[in-house]
């Protein structure tokens, strides 16, 4: 029987956010290498999302951010879920991914991993994709970090079962943080990005003003509560036509009203609601550079697949200063310009910076999208969890299929690999 690619997405209901995109990704992957793949999501997945997933199930729910649920609890109901929906499918051997980790799926599936038999666990990938506790205040945070102590406790109680646990993330500092937290080393793993699509053949429009993309769900953490203010301000400074995403995740009505009204305005396109995959495709293929006006605190340790997407498409690209985007633009990885503020004035005088020298820039965009193609998507991702695993079965002296090994990090293979991708990390 053929190794399955098992997904749990169970945050995943609508297209709007990198989850329905990743979705897709791996399973075309999945199915690619000849794995079988088996999605499961959220039970509330719109019609449209189950239409595009055919091999997903949609049956989960979310206990994670319960506010009126103990940690305890929303363990237990996740780790209900797993057993119900995930035990009758799962075999030793499997690959199961979990890509939108906080401590309580991480712990869940600790638990999960143990109380299935040896004949069944799957290797388990765990990957967090953000540091939540660190985005609202020191009593937040501390209540987050008690969490970790609970699963970092039963971490180092976990026992052979451990061995098929891989924990990860996207960035260094979100790793370091959380090979702290959590009392286990976390990996550093290549994103996951659906680069179907995404080809940077194009030199900038060749007729009127460059055209900016802003794309994504309307979130304040997103910026999308400025736009009307970036628009004006940045009109001010240079010609420039604006492509706008606009869905609603997390505004208020007043403020996504007016940010729907910009429609009314000359030299705005705006696509409204979740988009399928041509129709995101279309805009990304039609701008000449992408806007980030995202705030720096839940950014600077947590990588953004909007910016991924745009690298991957060799678009140049206007990001904050302080945050993880930011240090790949500093790094000659992606080619834009930095804003030290999140205020309207400073993101106009970048985007406006950015139009100046977009030839240039948009020339080391393309330059620099093969480098991304080949070692940040979902091709990428999964051959370094094969990797991953083919060498946590060799420090066992055994083949990785029979699930020995001690903990990969203590391999000296493992150490070559990881320092290769810190120096791309790095750039």
């Amino acid at each position: 029987m053929p190794v399955r690619l098992i997904c749990v997405h169970h945050r995943l209901a609508g297209r709007t956010g990198h989850r329905y995109h990743e979705a897709l990704g791996l399973l075309a992957e999945a199915r690619r290498r000849g794995m079988e793949p088996l999605l499961f999501m959220n039970e509330d997945a719109e019609a449209a999302v189950r239409m595009a997933l055919p091999d997903g199930r949609s049956v989960l729910r979310d206990p994670v951010f319960r506010p009126d649920l103990s940690f305890d609890q929303r363990t237990a109901a996740f780790v209900a879920l797993l057993h119900r929906h995930v035990d009758p499918e799962v075999r030793r051997d499997d690959r199961l991914l979990l890509t939108v980790a906080t401590q309580c799926e991480a712990r869940a599936l600790a638990g999960w991993v143990t109380e299935l038999p040896e004949s069944k666990r799957p290797w388990t990938v765990v990957l967090f994709p953000s540091d939540r506790w660190n985005r609202s205040g020191a009593a937040e945070r501390n209540r987050q970090v008690r969490e970790f102590q609970v699963v970092a406790s039963e971490l180092a109680g976990l026992g052979p079962a451990a061995r098929r646990l891989i924990f990860c993330a996207h960035t260094a500092g979100l790793r370091g943080e959380l090979t702290s937290l959590l009392g286990t080393e976390v990996l550093l793993a290549p994103m996951a990005q659906f680069a179907e699509g995404m080809r940077p053949v194009r030199a900038p429009t060749a007729s009127g003003p460059p055209q900016v993309a802003v794309l994504g769900g309307a979130r304040p953490e997103k910026g999308f509560h400025l736009l009307p203010a970036i628009v004006r301000a940045s009109r001010a400074r240079t010609e420039v036509e604006f492509l706008l995403q606009v869905a609603n995740e997390q505004l208020p009505d007043e403020a996504f009203a007016e940010l729907s009204r910009l429609a009314e305005e000359p030299g705005v396109r705006i696509a409204s609601g979740p988009l399928d995959r041509p129709a995101y495709l279309s805009l990304l293929d039609a701008a000449d550079l992408v806007l980030l006006p995202y705030q720096r605190i839940p950014y600077r340790q947590r990588p953004s697949g909007i910016f991924a997407e745009a690298v991957l498409a060799g678009l140049p690209v206007v990001v904050p200063g302080g945050t993880w985007m930011a240090e790949q633009v500093e790094a000659g990885v992606a080619a834009g310009m930095v804003f030290a503020e999140l205020d309207p004035e400073a993101i106009a005088a970048a985007l406006a910076a950015c139009v100046a020298d977009l030839p240039q820039l948009a020339t080391q965009a393309r330059e620099r999208a093969p480098a991304w193609a080949r070692t940040q998507t979902i091709t990428s991702f999964l051959d370094w969890v094969e990797d991953e695993i083919t060498l946590r079965g060799r420090a066992a002296g055994a083949p990785a299929h029979l699930g020995g090994g001690m903990p990969a990090w203590l391999s000296s293979a493992t150490r070559r690999l990881k320092a290769s991708i810190r120096a791309w990390a790095r750039g």
